[in-house]
């Protein structure tokens, strides 16, 4: 086809736009694309070249030079053509499309170091770029538009808009796991984690790779035995993820089912012997099932092979103390305070114990001294050193730690207890009660039955 044939094909599919615009530069836009599918890149920037050359005032030119510039991975040159073409007319929608998947592309690569102001800045530059290419009739499917969309809005805290963007990019392409892994983050950033659920699940079957997300947000609202069944696929794809296991072991604890949650730990430790959460976390669901004598010869080995670390140690002196073996409990602290003194959790967890049991109390208050120094503020070890002074009988040095560990701690059942039996010893009756009322709705750890007999024993000595 000649020149001069092709030039006025061009201009009577355009309409009256290109009408107005040079022939020869749309017969180089036109040869431009051809080379461009041949493979000849070189050839074809030249002829987009031409073609601006041949219409200075050509906005689509740049905008089309921008966007064969943005595919070939050039994006300082893209930004370039782009920012000439919207020079020309603000309103392409093409070149906006441009300089938003490029801004989008400064957002991604952005961490932690990078300071939020500077995020939320390029996220609200690209973002303006891509809402305006949105507009154009043809960008309801453009998937890429939607995803960074989607992406930024996370981003910059909108997970509602998020959510909109993610659901033009599932619509478009319903099999998409990263789609559809992105629409479920959306949804659960929106506090909809049902939802979340839900986008998932439609695949999974299909798509075992989003199974360990699925399970995770499965953990979210109490969807345990489901959760761990997600785990489960998910090591199918992934069977050497010791993340993996180690959540399927926490999710089958946390339904209380022991017995599962110990075989699965047992396997993981026998796959992974040199990391020490299985062995623990076995010990523990063995222990919950009511073999403390086995939990602890499961976990003596490991800790007595890793006297130094000290998540074990404190992990032996748990079930020590929770085994009735208070004597066995302290030797653990005492011996892993000799190996590492300044040990906050240790020196807490001791002086708790001595406190707990009524013995040494002046070493029980100076050892979780020692530990709130080194984190003041820390409630669990202000709600240890008031218990220890309540202990001794000082009951003003008691309210002074308890107090604020209640009011930081409310849902810390032993805490809130410990305040309403401090709070009774000073014959605040009404409060107690309230303390005590708080314990009965918390967390756990507590004697039901003690709390409400004190609760009603308060009761009896307020006048009427």
């Amino acid at each position: 086809m000649s020149r001069a044939l092709l030039a006025c094909v061009w201009v009577l599919s355009l309409g009256g736009t290109a009408a107005a615009q040079a022939p020869e530069a749309y017969f180089e836009f036109l040869m431009a694309r051809r080379l461009e599918a041949q493979g000849d890149q070189a050839g074809a920037l030249a002829a987009l070249e031409r073609a601006a050359a041949a219409d200075p005032a050509s906005a689509e030119v740049r905008a089309e030079i921008a966007s064969f510039q943005l595919r070939r991975n050039r994006s300082g040159d893209a930004e370039s053509a782009a920012l000439e073409a919207l020079k020309l007319d603000d309103m392409n929608l093409q070149a906006h499309r441009v300089l938003g998947l490029i801004y989008a592309a400064h957002v991604d690569a952005m961490n932690a170091r990078t300071p939020q102001a500077q995020v939320d800045a390029a996220a609200r530059q690209a973002i303006t770029h891509l809402e305006r290419a949105a507009t154009d009739a043809a960008a309801s499917t453009d998937i890429q538009i939607h995803y960074s969309l989607g992406r930024l809005y996370l981003r910059t805290g909108e997970p509602a808009k998020a959510v909109e963007a993610f659901t033009r990019v599932v619509n478009q392409n319903p099999t998409s796991s990263q789609g559809r892994l992105s629409l479920a983050q959306a949804y659960a950033a929106d506090g909809d984690v049902k939802s979340a659920i839900g986008t998932l699940e439609l695949v999974v079957d299909d798509e075992p790779r989003v199974a360990s997300v699925l399970a995770q947000y499965q953990e979210q609202v109490g969807l345990l035995k489901e959760a761990v069944q997600n785990y489960t696929r998910a090591l199918a794809v992934e069977p050497s993820s010791r993340g993996l296991k180690f959540r399927r072991v926490a999710a089958a604890f946390s339904d209380r089912n022991y017995a599962q949650a110990a075989a699965f730990a047992a396997e993981a430790q026998a796959q992974h012997p040199d990391d020490l959460r299985f062995p623990r976390l076995r010990a523990r669901a063995v222990f919950e099932s009511g073999d403390a004598a086995r939990a602890l010869t499961i976990l003596e080995p490991t800790a007595k092979a890793y006297p130094k670390d000290t998540a074990t140690q404190l992990a032996l002196a748990d079930l020590y103390n929770d085994a009735g073996r208070d004597g066995d409990a302290e030797r653990t602290l005492r011996q892993l305070l000799e190996i590492e003194p300044a040990n906050a959790e240790a020196l807490n967890y001791l002086g708790y114990l001595l406190a707990d049991r009524g013995r040494a109390l002046e070493e029980a208050v100076r050892l979780i001294q020692r530990a709130l120094d080194m984190e003041p503020g820390n409630p669990s070890y202000l709600d240890s050193l008031g218990w220890a002074h309540f202990r001794r009988g000082d009951l003003n040095e008691a309210e002074k730690y308890l107090s604020p560990a209640a009011e930081r701690l409310p849902r810390n059942a032993v805490v809130q207890d410990h305040h309403g039996d401090v709070l009774a010893a000073q014959g605040r009756w009404g409060d107690a009660i309230a303390a005590w009322t708080r314990a009965l709705a918390g967390d756990g750890g507590i004697d039901r039955a003690v709390v409400d007999q004190k609760i009603q024993d308060a009761r009896s000595k307020i006048p009427r």
